[in-house]
């Protein structure tokens, strides 16, 4: 849900910062955006590719949903998954955020058109490498990066130029549900 204030002009970060915490919302573009919680299919690809990716990375790089990620004073994005770059492992409390090196979405009905377009844009004019969308509609994953867009549907494996050593294809992440 979009705010439905009368203000005319956006929210900022300092207006994120104040929201109670584990408030579930992010900020993109100046706007709240309020979300229903994620079914349990959709969990449970997130703790698929959570596991691949800590195998590959460690579980110090990785980080899942809700981690803010503080792009700029008019975007707050919460990724379901992102990985820190090399050396930007989560080592205590007092952990900065960072733009991370890889995001990922998986895609819901109510998110899919926000996360496709808002928000991969955002990603990536704020430094991302790569932003993975997990598409279970179409049983594909798709990798955007500022030169481009590449599919991979069903069998065929995705491999991350950001990540060393992780690829993965639908049927694979798939195939444990």
């Amino acid at each position: 849900m979009t705010s439905t204030s009368t203000r005319t002009d956006k929210f900022t970060r300092r207006d994120y910062m104040r929201l109670p915490e584990g408030f579930p919302a992010e900020l993109i573009e100046g706007d709240f955006v309020k979300e229903p919680p994620p079914t349990p299919w959709h969990q449970g690809l997130v703790v698929r590719l959570l596991l691949r990716l800590a195998g590959v990375v460690g579980p110090q790089r990785v980080l899942v949903s809700p981690t803010d990620v503080f792009v700029d004073d008019l975007n707050v994005l919460q990724p379901d998954l992102l990985v820190r770059a090399p050396g930007d492992a989560v080592t205590g409390p007092s952990a900065q955020p960072t733009i991370p090196i890889l995001a990922i979405e998986v895609l819901s009905p109510s998110t899919a058109k926000r996360d496709r377009n808002r928000k991969t844009a955002i990603y990536l004019r704020a430094g991302v490498v790569e932003v993975w969308l997990v598409d279970p509609e179409r049983r594909a994953i798709e990798v955007h990066t500022s030169r481009g867009v590449h599919e991979f549907p069903r069998a065929a494996k995705a491999t991350s130029h950001a990540v060393e050593g992780f690829a993965l294809s639908w049927d694979e992440l798939a195939s444990n549900a």
